[in-house]
């Protein structure tokens, strides 16, 4: 059958990836015969740009990247930025003061860098995640005053759930704050979202929103499914992220998003 969406948005972690943080070899046919019949693949994803391309290239996409939670668009391999909306240079430096004087690991991407104060046991449990190359620079208040794409504060979950109403109430409506997984707490310009960037996508390609689908997992993830024509959580994503979503796949770690394609071909 002909794929009914000509664009799919694609969330990385716990949705295209498995729980080796690699794709399988049902997921990346499924990709590729999405290709093959014309429609665009995007991946939609919370990592840095830089952390996303090998994903790319190993599908043979050739779309624009959405990443930083939909803080920015790129496209590979020319570099052209769609969109990139960054964080106030105030509560940035709030932020960045606040895990120096308590002892809080935060990673601070900047121009598409990873900058972090020093190799701690939560900088390897990112990079056991994500495998994000990073640079360890000492004291991150060095750069306050500039504003970063993304920051994130990462702790044990009990920590950072803790900390989450905290600067909720401090910072209001002027800062993204989000948990994409227990252990990380992410700082944003309130306009960054994966909706807005697919929407803009979609606009930007001539494509219309009843011809968009979107599959993904995580609290990061609903605007995008909530936006796209047809949202597509996976099984094992929280109870609230599969009630806003249209369908509900086979969970990631069971080629989940493979079989919801192939079931989706074969009808």
């Amino acid at each position: 059958m002909k794929f009914p969406y000509s664009l799919a948005a694609i969330d990385l972690d716990d949705t295209l990836l498995g729980p080796d943080h690699l794709i399988c070899t049902r997921n990346a046919n499924a990709i590729r015969a999405l290709l093959e019949q014309g429609v665009t693949c995007v991946i939609a994803s919370g990592r840095m740009h830089e952390a996303t391309t090998r994903f790319a290239d190993q599908l043979g996409l050739d779309a624009p990247i959405i990443s930083y939670n939909g803080a920015m668009v790129k496209r590979p391999p020319s570099g052209e930025v769609w969109r990139h909306v960054r964080l106030d240079a105030a509560p940035a430096a709030e932020v960045i003061a606040f895990c120096a004087e308590h002892g809080h690991h935060l990673n601070l991407y900047l121009d598409d860098h990873l900058y972090v104060a020093a190799r701690t046991d939560w900088s390897e449990f990112y990079l056991r995640q994500t495998g994000s190359p990073m640079e360890v620079v000492g004291d991150l208040r060095r750069f306050a005053g500039s504003r970063p794409t993304k920051l994130i504060l990462i702790d044990a979950p009990e920590v950072t759930d803790g900390l989450l109403p905290v600067f909720r109430e401090r910072f209001g409506s002027g800062v993204y704050i989000t948990k994409t997984n227990p252990e990380y707490l992410e700082f944003m310009n309130p306009e960054a979202s994966k909706g807005a960037a697919l929407e803009m996508v979609a606009n930007r390609l001539g494509i219309a929103r009843e011809r968009v689908i979107a599959f993904g997992d995580g609290n990061n993830d609903i605007p995008m499914l909530k936006w796209a024509g047809r949202g597509v959580a996976m099984g094992t994503a929280k109870e609230h992220v599969r009630a806003i979503a249209d369908d509900v796949a086979p969970p990631y770690d069971e080629d989940g998003l493979g079989i919801f394609i192939e079931r989706m071909l074969e009808q």
